[in-house]
């Protein structure tokens, strides 16, 4: 019994076994659940660190099956844990891996014919997924319309027996989706309309080298979008120049021959080959010309001075046929020019001046009013406002003015841009840019009041404001007994630092004024300090009582002129004397036919033109 006992005593436990049934899991990434078998001698526990899923039971002894419950996984990336299982001294793990939903298609559309059929669309996906129709579209199906993984799906379509169509169908997956879009084409195809030639007029003689090719817009009875290709040719049955466009309008691209007789038709196309051809018309050019859209021409060349100042006149609102030599562009464009210097000092300075013109053919004619509910299609996109207020598509402008050879954006800077628009009404505003570009839009304003035409708009908005940099020196009505804001003093004050505003002054001192050098010298008995400008009638001075820029009238005050001058000359490369400008400055007082108007100009009445707008 002894021996038994001690024999007992000394026998050793089996050593501990553990093993599990695999190395690494992979869970769906929908409603994932997985089993992991445990081969175990003893007891055993398992852990686990994630919060996406969970393992049943976490304990247990000998042989037993854990199970792997992972949540849904909608994020837009894989994930992963490891399983630990421990037995007194022995560890063993198992990689837990989630993948995210994924799916793609390996067509994005499909197009089909207007007959029934199908076609097949392969998804690429690890996970469930679902095709969505949308509600009422019965002429779409999809075979299988739901799944999990990858698989090819069959598309099909009813026959088509109407207008084209298409849809887009949807496959969900995880919470998220793709679109698959679906196109037919229609059953039938109706060619549009003949084209119906409007101008030149048939058989027309003496027709511009630069005609205008006009049409009425063909309709489609299938509402397709139609083409049109214009043909002309001196010959009539053999037609080339053929150039494709969706306007109804064409403009030649350069100039025809003298003299000769060409023959035109427009075809129109719509996109499903239907189409039509216009009559064959005719017409003979002689030797009368156009400017092209976006042609320049200089209108005259400085003769004085080692550099130009610059003017660029150009027009908003005018059509091609508008610009053909000496018609409404030109015209306008010229008398634009001539009322700029029809004034001094600019007329005794001409000669330091190089201006171009530069042509722009506007869609329609006139501009758009938008307090008149007015809408047109013009080149510039000018615009007004309302009151006198005006503004442009100054980005167009300053584009087009850069098609000029030489003019790029550090020439802009001192290159005056007068915008002349063919509208008439009282209206006009500068645009100035704190770099120095300037646009002044005047409509040709045929109004026989005095101060409200095309002359006095051009000399206030561009040789005022544009060019002299002047200030109003109007009184607001909406400002009566007030003094000048001290935010509207800073706005001065920051304008004067850029060389602007030198014809009012927030003192009245005449030992202190801007322009106290004028004060009492022989000639300029109409220069002192009159307060009353800027818009305020209170805290603000000009120099002499009126002037271009407080009724429009074509008089400059003498601080002004010198401003003008000043300009001219630092440009030119001329040293500036005031003895130089005194000696050349011949009209030191509006003339009495000016001083009339502006003694019968009523204040109360008259109707000041708006501020300039200063752009950072």
């Amino acid at each position: 019994m002894l021996l038994l006992f001690v024999a007992a005593a000394c026998k050793k436990d089996p050593p501990t076994q553990l093993e599990l049934s695999l190395k690494e899991v992979i869970i769906s990434n929908l409603g994932g659940t997985e089993k992991i078998v445990v081969q175990s001698n003893g007891k055993w526990s398992a852990t686990i660190s994630a919060s996406w899923c969970t393992i049943s039971p976490t304990s247990g002894s000998g042989d037993g099956e854990i199970t792997i419950t992972a949540n849904n996984n909608f994020t837009n990336e894989d994930r992963g844990v490891t399983l630990y299982v421990t037995s007194k001294g022995l560890k063993k793990s198992a990689r837990l891996t989630q993948n995210y939903s994924r799916l793609d298609t390996d067509k994005s559309e499909l197009s089909f014919g207007k007959e029934k059929s199908d076609k097949t669309v392969y998804i690429t996906s690890n996970t469930k997924w679902s095709i969505e129709v949308p509600q009422g579209v019965n002429w779409i199906s999809a075979s299988p319309a739901s799944g999990e993984n990858s698989m090819d799906v069959k598309i099909a379509v009813e026959a088509n027996q109407g207008m084209a169509r298409g849809e887009s169908i949807t496959i969900k997956y995880g919470n998220t989706s793709k679109q698959l879009s679906i196109a037919q084409e229609r059953s039938t195809n109706s060619a549009p309309t003949k084209p119906s030639l409007v101008s030149p007029a048939d058989n027309i003689t003496n027709a511009n080298r630069l005609p205008i090719l006009r049409w009425k817009s063909s309709s489609d009875p299938d509402n397709d979008i139609v083409i049109y290709t214009v043909e002309y040719s001196k010959n009539s049955s053999v037609f080339s120049n053929s150039n494709q466009l969706s306007d109804s309008v064409y403009y030649p691209p350069a100039f025809l021959e003298e003299n000769q007789k060409y023959y035109w038709r427009v075809k129109a196309r719509d996109n499903f080959g239907g189409e039509t051809i216009s009559e064959v018309r005719s017409f003979t050019t002689g030797t009368k010309k156009s400017y092209l859209d976006g042609e320049y021409r200089v209108a005259f060349e400085n003769t004085k001075g080692a550099k130009p100042s610059e003017l660029l006149f150009i027009g908003d609102g005018y059509l091609p046929e508008d610009h053909e030599e000496g018609a409404l562009f030109d015209k306008d464009i010229n008398d634009g020019i001539e009322h700029f210097f029809s004034v001094e000092p600019y007329k005794s300075y001409r000669d330091y001046f190089k201006v171009y013109k530069l042509a722009g053919y506007s869609r329609e004619s006139g501009v758009t009013q938008t307090d008149k509910s007015i809408t047109k299609n013009t080149k510039y996109k000018v615009m007004f406002k309302g009151g006198s207020s005006m503004e442009s598509a100054s980005d167009i402008v300053f584009s087009m003015a850069k098609t000029i050879p030489g003019v790029d954006d550090y020439k802009l800077r001192d290159m005056l841009i007068v915008l002349v628009v063919n509208q008439n009404r009282y209206a006009g505003t500068c645009w100035t840019w704190t770099d120095g570009r300037s646009i002044a839009i005047a409509p040709v304003s045929k109004s026989v009041s005095a101060g409200t035409n095309f002359r006095n708009l051009i000399m206030h908005e561009a040789g005022g404001h544009g060019f002299g940099r002047l200030a109003d020196e109007y009184i607001s009505s909406s400002n009566a007994g007030k003094t000048i804001t001290d935010e509207e003093k800073q706005k001065l004050r920051d304008r004067e630092t850029r060389g602007h505003s030198a014809n009012v002054s927030l003192t009245g001192d005449s030992t202190q004024v801007k322009w106290k050098h004028f004060i009492l010298k022989p000639g300029y008995s109409r220069v002192g300090t009159f307060q009353g400008a800027y818009y305020f009638p209170l805290g603000v001075w000009k120099p002499e009582i009126s002037s271009c820029m407080v009724f429009n009238e074509p008089y400059y005050n003498a601080p002004s002129r010198e401003a003008i001058v000043k300009r001219i000359f630092t440009t030119a490369g001329v040293e500036y004397t005031l003895e130089a400008f005194v000696a050349k400055d011949i009209e030191k007082a509006p003339s009495q036919s000016v001083m009339v108007q502006t003694k019968s100009m009523n204040p109360l009445t008259f109707i000041p033109l708006a501020p300039p707008v200063y752009v950072k």
